[in-house]
């Protein structure tokens, strides 16, 4: 096979403090990749893969390779490419493509069309040979429908898949996906890990960096990384028998691990793959051949008991409840589908020691539930108790409740706000009034619990941690609240299997000190551990009942979610005869236990309500059902609104006449017209002018009202008024009014400016004209691509600055933040500068990626 890339001997090392050396991150690795290869990069978090996939890619300048380039290319006609030739790493980056972990991150196109477009552009494709590529990446990736629809609303599924179809249009000899697939459920993981197959079937070249040993199995060799070094290379049955797995920081896959089991109690039997029903019909045809004897008294019986916190919880006599939810709804603001969550009634018991599993497809309303009982979110119909207080009672003190009902986030990077870990866990302690060696102890504890050593990570930058140690920090920030209800978002997407169990391990320890903990997961297998389980299908509540209940009689395949692995293989075999058709394992024990048993009848269970959305349990209030919702009371605030005002593009009509025909360097200069006249035109009449101007033209051009127009001004203009009265007070008398006037006219035009033009240019459309009016200014030596990516990286960054500080401002309500406006604009000051500073990086990382400011190439 031709080779496509050679690494030898590649270390990096990151910047160190003066006097201080900075341990290398990669430590002298060495392989090549052949075309054709599907290769694995596995290892445990801050192992080094990130940093070698930046070293491919061009992004990090690579260090070693006695005396020659540590890492060499070959290209199309079989030359060799260093990266650190500027003309040689163009064309490396036409040969691959990458797929970042999160889509958000990637996706610049307003449509799934224009962004798949994106990247082929910046290659010099046009025309018809441009529309083809787009459409067969669409189509490849099964989004050819959905082509026209905005790229904000796609669920996180499709925006993965759409994120896919951007790289394969470009058409490259190598694609790189950076744990790709963890933040997907498990059928939508399923679905996006089936492409690859085929694509690596049809011959493409793929370099898949993953925690899961059960994605490395469908790869034809693997690299696991440990400490920067690489310590094995070698096909994925090779890796699976070394001793040093756990040292290495995996565990054992629960399919994988139960198949052994099996192996050994049945001599002989072994299973091609890992799927459970291919295992259960292997098993089946070897138990046809070898009738099993009829289990030990007890055996059978041992897989009949309740899930992991047993079925006495839903037969407990009522006490009070930790939450409640009494027909609950909530749609979120904007065109469009929106999730949301409709007509949901769920009871917690308080002070239970119970974990409770929310679980689901990707946009079903997981997360909408966690929010509503932290009071992130309050429902737009119904009522949401928490320890019985109503969260929409303007008696309720939302801090004081977060402070018992402490949220961590799903994504990490916006959790953390803090530029230094320990700080950022101290945040909740410290607003629940601990502080002096009590803070101290907790914090230590927390991050102990967490996997985040205090000696070795308390004084690190929050910047420079890995993904999974950023999402180890965030839940250490939540845990050490000590809060009676924990709430999890994912806790465990994005962790290696070793630091898994220690999150689990700090969730179980919860429990038996009588904390509440409620978890979403896409994980069935994490769920299986839970006492209840809660299944949310289309933003409704399912079921909820112990896993037994939920994974066994009560099981319903509309819900779109895959049984945990061991229950589906019980069922497959209880359809061949070799299993009870009532036994419901949860592990890979419980399932060889089970193998030939029939085991007791099991009753149906019987909803009390005749629906499935209910949890088995007296509400408070009540004896007979749920409170009546009463009357409507005026709305409160959460202290978020004024960051879920929707951005101006939501609601501009793009089949305007106006923007359709109009030609996208006449918009760029209509913009600079009337940015002019607002800066340096005559006080305040110009600005006044050309704020009146923006606003008509926003609303007879594009259909945005003035309000969505000034949304940032809103926010802003306080300060700017305060900063004109300065500026009068300093003037001295004889006082000008004109001038704060003026200033608050000149702000307020240049923000609806700003707003309607972000509308009303899609991005890609706006690079591609700032990329041509420069490029003559490149014959003259001027810097003209660096100018233009940093042109496109501060336009795209202005619509997702207000999301970053929602995100931030979320993060810190969370955990007991006050929520005045003038206390979160204070405190999102240094944050929001660290995360814009991140963001960008990101960005431009990301459109490097896909050709962005390349010269395009020359055509035969």
């Amino acid at each position: 096979m031709k080779l496509l890339i050679r690494i030898r001997n590649l270390s990096f090392s990151y910047g160190g403090s003066p006097g201080f050396s900075a341990p290398p991150v990669l430590d002298g690795v060495s392989f090549g990749l052949h075309a054709g290869e599907r290769l694995a990069v596995l290892g445990a978090n801050g192992s080094g893969k990130s940093t070698l996939l930046g070293c491919i890619s061009g992004l990090l300048a690579p260090q070693g390779g006695g005396g020659e380039p540590p890492v060499l290319f070959y290209g199309r006609e079989g030359r060799a490419l260093c990266p650190d030739n500027g003309a040689d790493l163009e064309r490396i980056r036409r040969l691959i493509a990458v797929v970042l972990q999160n889509p958000d991150d990637q996706i610049i196109g307003s449509s799934a069309a224009e962004d798949a477009a994106f990247g082929p552009e910046n290659l010099g494709l046009h025309g018809a040979e441009l529309g083809e590529r787009v459409r067969r990446a669409l189509e490849k990736c099964g989004l050819k429908k959905l082509q026209g629809r905005s790229s904000r609303v796609l669920s996180g599924g499709e925006k993965q898949r759409l994120a896919l179809a951007g790289a394969l249009a470009m058409d490259p000899s190598i694609l790189v996906l950076d744990e790709a697939a963890s933040m997907l459920d498990r059928r939508g993981r399923e679905d996006f890990l089936a492409l690859l197959d085929i694509l690596s079937a049809e011959g493409k070249t793929i370099i898949q960096v993953t925690h899961s040993l059960e994605e490395a199995l469908r790869c034809g060799r693997c690299l696991v990384l440990y400490r920067g070094r690489l310590v094995f290379d070698g096909g994925p049955a090779e890796l699976l028998e070394k001793p040093e797995l756990e040292d290495w920081g995996f565990i054992l896959p629960g399919p994988l691990r139960a198949v052994r089991l099996l192996a050994g109690r049945f001599p002989g039997f072994s299973a091609a793959g890992l799927g459970p029903e291919e295992t259960a019909d292997r098993l089946t045809a070897w138990l046809k051949r070898n009738p099993p004897e009829d289990p030990a008294p007890g055996e059978a019986a041992s897989s009949e008991s309740g899930g992991a916190g047993g079925d006495e919880n839903s037969a407990a006599a009522p006490v009070k409840a930790a939450v409640s939810f009494i027909n609950v709804s909530h749609r979120y603001a904007g065109p469009g589908p929106a999730a949301g969550i409709s007509g949901v009634n769920l009871n917690i018991r308080r002070g239970s020691g119970e974990i409770i599993a929310l679980v689901g497809q990707n946009g079903s309303g997981k997360s909408t539930i966690l929010r509503h009982i932290n009071a992130l979110l309050l429902p737009t119909e119904g009522r949401v108790l928490v320890f019985g207080k109503d969260t929409l009672s303007r008696k309720t003190s939302l801090a004081s409740l977060r402070m018992n009902a402490s949220l961590s986030v799903q994504n990490p990077e916006s959790a953390l706000f803090e530029p230094y870990v320990a700080d950022d866990v101290a945040f909740g302690p410290k607003n629940g009034g601990l502080a002096g060696q009590d803070l101290i102890r907790r914090v230590r504890d927390a991050m102990e619990q967490a996997g985040l050593p205090f000696d070795e990570f308390a004084d690190r930058e929050t910047r420079t941690l890995s993904g999974g140690e950023k999402r180890r920090a965030a839940i250490a920030g939540s845990a050490a609240m000590e809060s009676d209800l924990l709430l999890l978002d994912e806790p465990l997407a994005a962790l290696d299997g070793f630091h898994q169990a220690k999150i689990l391990a700090l969730i179980r320890n919860l429990r038996r000190a009588g904390k509440t903990v409620v978890v979403s997961t896409h994980s069935m297998e994490t769920a299986a551990l839970a006492d209840q389980v809660a299944v949310m299908a289309g933003g409704t509540l399912a079921a909820f009942g112990p896993p037994r209940e939920i994974f066994g009689p009560r099981w319903d395949e509309r819900w779109g979610l895959m049984l945990p692995w061991t229950a589906a293989a019980a069922r497959r075999l209880a359809g061949a005869g070799f299993a009870s058709p009532f036994s419901v394992p949860l592990n890979a024990e419980e399932l060889l236990n089970c193998i030939g048993a029939e085991g007791p009848r099991r009753r149906e269970v019987q909803n009390p309500r005749g629906g499935s959305s209910w949890s088995g349990e007296t509400p408070p209030e009540t004896e007979g059902g749920f409170p009546p919702p009463g009357p409507r009371r005026p709305r409160r605030k959460t202290g978020l609104e004024f960051f879920r005002r929707l951005p101006p593009d939501f609601f501009a009509d793009p089949s305007s006449p106006v923007l359709r025909n109009m030609g996208s360097g006449l918009k760029l200069l209509l913009f600079f017209l009337v940015a002019a006249l607002a800066l340096a035109g005559p006080q305040p009449f110009s600005p006044l002018g050309a704020l009146i101007l923006t606003l008509a033209a926003g609303r007879i051009a594009a259909g945005i009202g003035p309000l969505r127009l000034l949304r940032g001004f809103v926010f802003l203009g306080p300060w700017m008024l305060i900063l004109g009265m300065l500026q009068l007070a300093y003037a001295g008398p004889p006082f000008d009014f004109l001038r704060p006037l003026s200033l608050l006219c000149r702000a307020a035009a240049l923000m609806a400016l700003v707003s309607f033009f972000s509308a009303a240019l899609p991005l890609g459309e706006f690079l591609r004209t700032v990329n041509r009016g420069l490029a003559f200014l490149g014959r003259f030596g001027f810097p003209a691509r660096d100018l233009s990516l940093t042109a496109g990286i501060t336009f795209r960054f202005i619509p997702i600055l207000a999301e970053e500080a929602g995100r931030i401002a979320e993060a810190q309500l969370s955990r007991g933040g006050k929520k005045g406006r003038l206390s979160i604009a204070f405190s999102l000051v240094i944050p929001l500068f660290l995360r814009a500073l991140e963001r960008a990086g990101t960005l431009g990382k990301a459109m490097l990626l896909r050709g962005y400011g390349q010269r395009p190439a020359k055509r035969a």
